[in-house]
């Protein structure tokens, strides 16, 4: 036999199994898939031998993304997955787009920790560490829970309540208004369309080849995890695949006297065939949080932002308030072709859960010099249910050179909340200093009813949207054209507050790729939504504000060199600004209302990949010029807006010396910010630096496959303030340094 014809059978095996390595299908991109070059065709005309036997090691994939493959260096994948835009490769997403593999949630997001560990890898974006909120913000806007879809259903979270972290396989993230491409989207505490970023988040799917994974976890403050994960493939027909994992943790975290209670259970079934694809994903949670209360917000008349306080001290009562969800999610994701050309999906989703806490009214108040100003305690009962529905189907065809890509969609949402509180009156029997400590009034053990408290409805949405989007291909460019018609109907508390519209979203986007590595993107998109409902701790609570209007326009330029992606990107955006106006009848209740608009203008790079042998990065930059404009009197125009800052980065290095270690280090960089207080006053905010460390080591156990892995955040302990743009002067403090171990066992 030739060497020739050697090579050509080994590389035909390989290919036809799926189990080339890693390092070789990046090499060869082009026979990562077996789809794209098939044992037989590849060994046609070729002679047969005898070989001896051969084991081959190679990586498991999973069913469903058998073709998405991984940027050089793993933290990134080459598709994305946004809405009504389906597969598509990054390179030809008009958008600034990351897609967070698997590698991400394994590396950073500790078991019992949430999503924003992760969303803190993209440069857009800035997070905070807020246990009871889902709060970051995106091009220096406000963002949260609403923005997060899963498995393509939105409404599932909000600003209190976020996902499931140990059932997210992967998170897709897309900056910028994206109605258009996503069709109704709830808005619970945060204009829907108007969101400046989507985070599509996956659930974790069956398999092939089956798997019993035990993971335990030990926290350095006391806590404890166990999680299960059980994979089943090739059931039933040969089609089916099941997968179950679930979790229990419980225990304290580095903040004194906090601590966290977790239990969940969920179940994923995926049925393959040749035409169809379906994924059913439903479970239980429940979760309890005490003693982690972290925001504060500054007084407008304060000369001064202070000093942040002790990261490690509670700042709320640890023994009394809390914050316990409980609920159940369901999804429901079905494609079926027609024929080659030709697809319909289904997108479907259901979603109740239920909040019982005893908090602070909305954050603790404090002047320059610390002192509690205001404080409030509420007693609350919360219950949201959602409902999702969404049909469509896709046909691909050409009109001459051009080929066209036509999604038309329709879906209905629904959702319905009742929120019952009872609030104990200011400055009653929450008092001190932040440096000094917190007074608690024994009076206060009183004020805990939520259990007694009954379901009050607060409000209730309806939304229907039809969607239509064509992508067309001629040659070396790619037009992207979108339109969202949306009509729906809004009900607040008040008989009065009801609203009726029919608003319209267009996007469009233009890509120009003149060889494969490079590409370059122009894009418009604007979003017309109703204004959100107005919250507690404001004079006209329960009101439905006046309506966002978003628009955004972005240039960018994606290049892949050697084993790197680099994205660079500049932005203009215009949004609404939601500001508190003094209220005379009651200086201690504001209102809630638009006054001007901001406008975010910047530019923000990313890179990934593979930097040398055994080293691996990511991360990026972000410069920022977000100030006022159109404000009422021009009383605030040119003035930055609240919480900005002009320079954000994250920077992440992964050393792996040999095949079982892997060493990573992450830093978190946010330039110093402003809050605007009264007379146009700038209120300064430190800036803030923080280095995480990840290590993880696989070995055995007998025969037993185990992964040790330790996580420390906050490794120099720093006590800082965290901004919060779009919160008007509220910040959030810094969690102290935490640490945890784990271990992993394929059972």
């Amino acid at each position: 036999m030739t060497r020739k014809k050697k090579l050509a059978l080994l590389f035909a095996c390989l290919t036809g199994t799926g189990m080339m390595s890693t390092a070789a299908a990046e090499e060869h991109p082009q026979t990562e898939t077996a789809e794209e070059h098939p044992q037989t065709e590849a060994a046609e005309g070729m002679n047969t031998y005898d070989l001896p036997e051969t084991t081959v090691i190679g990586v498991r994939r999973h069913a469903g993304t058998l073709a998405r493959r991984n940027l050089p260096g793993g933290f990134h994948a080459k598709q994305t997955n946004f809405g009504l835009m389906g597969d598509r490769d990054v390179m030809q997403v008009p958008y600034t787009a990351q897609s967070l593999t698997t590698k991400n949630f394994d590396t950073f997001s500790a078991p019992s920790g949430d999503v924003n560990q992760v969303l803190a890898n993209v440069p857009s974006l800035r997070v905070g560490t807020s246990l009871i909120k889902t709060d970051f913000s995106a091009r220096g806007m406000l963002a949260n829970g609403s923005a997060m879809y899963l498995n393509n259903v939105p409404g599932f979270f909000i600003m209190a309540s976020g996902p499931v972290t140990n059932t997210i396989d992967r998170a897709d993230v897309m900056v910028g208004p994206a109605a258009t491409l996503s069709g109704s989207v709830q808005s619970y505490n945060g204009p829907d369309g108007g969101q400046p970023v989507s985070v599509y988040l996956y659930t974790k799917r069956p398999e092939k080849g089956d798997f019993t994974r035990y993971r335990q976890t030990v926290g350095g403050y006391g806590h404890y995890g166990s999680y299960i994960d059980v994979n089943r493939s090739g059931l039933g027909d040969g089609t089916f695949g099941v997968r179950v994992y679930g979790e229990h943790s419980e225990g304290n975290f580095a903040v004194s006297g906090a601590g966290r209670r977790k239990s969940n259970i969920f179940v994923d079934v995926s049925r393959e065939t040749p035409k169809t694809t379906t994924n059913l994903f439903g479970g239980y949670y429940k979760d309890h949080l005490r003693g982690t209360e972290r925001r504060f917000q500054i007084q407008r008349t304060a000369r001064q932002v202070p000093n942040a306080p002790d990261a490690s001290r509670s700042y709320d009562d640890p023994n009394l308030m809390y914050s316990g969800w409980d609920g159940y999610q369901i999804t429901l994701n079905h494609e079926q072709r027609i024929n080659p050309h030709t697809k319909w999906f289904l997108n479907a989703g259901t979603n109740d859960m239920t909040n019982r806490r005893f908090i602070y009214w909305s954050q603790v108040t404090i002047d320059g010099d610390g002192n509690l100003r205001g404080n409030r305690v509420w007693s609350q009962y919360f219950y949201l249910k959602s409902r999702y529905g969404q049909a469509g189907v896709n046909h691909k065809f050409k009109t001459g050179a051009a080929e066209h890509d036509v999604t038309l969609a329709v879906d209905r949402s629904w959702r319905v909340q009742y929120n019952n509180t009872r609030r104990d009156a200011p400055n009653a029997h929450v008092t001190g200093n932040i440096y000094t400590g917190i007074i608690y009034k024994p009076s206060i053990y009183t004020y805990d009813i939520s259990d007694s408290l009954g379901q009050k409805f607060q409000y209730q949405e309806m939304d229907t949207s039809i969607n239509l989007m064509d992508n067309v291909k001629i040659g070396k460019w790619n037009l992207l054209a979108a339109v969202t018609r949306r009509h729906g109907n809004y009900r607040a508390a008040a008989a009065w507050n009801q609203v009726s519209d029919t608003q319209y979203a267009p996007t469009f986007g233009v890509t120009y790729a003149p060889t494969d590595r490079l590409s370059v993107y122009g894009a418009y998109a604007k979003s017309t939504t109703r204004g959100q409902v107005v919250g507690s701790g404001y004079a006209n609570e329960g009101e439905i504000a006046e309506a966002v209007k978003v628009t955004q326009k972005e240039l960018g330029v994606k290049y892949k060199f050697g084993s790197m992606y680099a994205a660079l990107a500049y932005f203009d955006v215009n949004q609404p600004n939601y500001v508190e106006v003094p209220n005379p009848a009651n200086p201690l209740l504001p209102f809630y209302r638009l006054d001007g608009e901001n406008r975010y203008r910047g530019v923000d790079l990313s890179i990934t990949g593979a930097a040398a042998p055994k080293w691996n990065v990511f991360g990026g930059i972000q410069y920022l010029h977000a100030r006022q404009q159109r404000t009422q009197g021009g009383a605030n125009d040119g003035l930055p807006t609240d919480s900005s800052a002009p320079w954000s980065a994250v920077a992440g290095v992964e050393y792996m010396p040999n095949a079982d270690w892997t060493i990573t280090g992450r830093l978190n960089y946010v330039s110093r910010g402003t809050i605007i207080g009264t007379g146009r006053r700038e209120l300064s905010v430190p800036s803030s630096a923080v280095f995480d460390f990840f290590a993880s080591y696989r070995t055995k156990i007998g025969t037993t496959p185990v992964s040790l892995q330790a996580s420390i955040y906050n490794v120099f302990d720093r006590s800082y303030w965290i901004l919060q743009p779009g919160q008007g002067s509220k910040l959030l403090l810094s969690m102290p340094r935490t640490f945890m171990l784990s271990a992993t066992f394929d059972l």
